[in-house]
């Protein structure tokens, strides 16, 4: 069950009385108490038919394809006006509130599961705002660690929905290149840079309910055995070069890739942070 104390939410046990963790947001205390039914139904169900059959049940639960845009969010293939508008207006709130100079900030862009075919409910609304580097006049060496400092202390006092998917705002690199076979819109000029295709995706391939598999019981192996900081530290490394290297190779349904956003959506990168943040406070606490 959920809680809110104070500014929190809080986790309980099915009593109410034992709190199994506390977050910044609501959408995280769903997705850490998602992650326990999960893990309760893979008990029970495992010692009738096996954990094997299980997991290939698992994955189909949250990876999937389509055959239309997000319709929360898409009128066919234009985004619905109410949407656009609420997308720049909270970009341009991000810029002002990181101190961007306006003119920096070329383009807002809608990329990600919400501008393709492979949405979920897990799915979060990526918003990038297209940065010049050259136009950031203060240390532009330090443009990604800082871009990347502002996005998690937004995504930590923040809490913005659209239709019931999180929106997670990236500055991005105006030089980059764009993924390849991927949405991306434009949300200024209302149109498409680069248009979704729809592909031949295996969501059933072994290899990826193996993985997931793996990576479950690794996850929950460290966190039963009490492992180091480190431990996760280098596994959460792992998962991101892992995630970077299947894109590059394979583009965005690769193995990696859905092996990755397969245990973001069964609430397990959540729980690596959890526990990696309560064995720093831990750590840092005198009793």
């Amino acid at each position: 069950m959920l809680k809110h104390v104070g500014d929190k939410w809080q986790v309980l046990d099915s009593t109410g009385k034992k709190v199994l963790g506390t977050h910044d947001t609501k959408n995280d205390a769903i997705k850490q108490l998602s992650a326990i039914e999960i893990s309760k139904k893979e008990r029970n169900e495992s010692k009738i038919k096996g954990f094997g059959t299980f997991i290939q049940e698992s994955v189909k639960l949250t990876l999937q394809y389509h055959d239309v845009l997000n319709p929360k969010l898409w009128d066919d293939n234009v985004l619905k006006d109410d949407v656009r508008q609420k997308l720049i207006e909270i970009g341009n709130t991000w810029v002002d509130w990181a101190g961007i100079p306006p003119n920096a900030a070329k383009d807002f862009i809608l990329v990600g599961g919400n501008a393709n075919y492979n949405y979920t409910p897990y799915s979060d609304v990526d918003l990038h705002i297209l940065i010049d580097p050259v136009e950031i006049k203060n240390c532009p060496e330090f443009f990604d660690d800082y871009m990347k400092d502002k996005k998690q202390l937004w995504s930590l006092t923040h809490d913005i929905t659209i239709h019931d998917h999180d929106v997670e705002i990236y500055a991005q690199n105006m030089n980059d290149d764009f993924a390849q076979n991927q949405g991306v819109y434009s949300l200024t000029q209302n149109e498409w840079l680069s248009e979704p295709r729809k592909l031949e995706v295996n969501l059933d391939n072994p290899q990826i309910k193996q993985k997931v598999e793996e990576y479950i019981n690794k996850i929950d192996g460290l966190i039963s055995s009490n492992a180091e900081e480190e431990s996760f530290n280098k596994l959460k490394k792992k998962f991101r070069d892992m995630r970077a290297s299947g894109i590059k190779q394979a583009g965005e349904f690769s193995i990696e890739n859905l092996v990755f956003k397969e245990l973001r959506n069964l609430g397990y990168l959540d729980k690596m942070s959890s526990y990696i943040k309560s064995r720093q406070d831990e750590r840092l606490s005198i009793k």
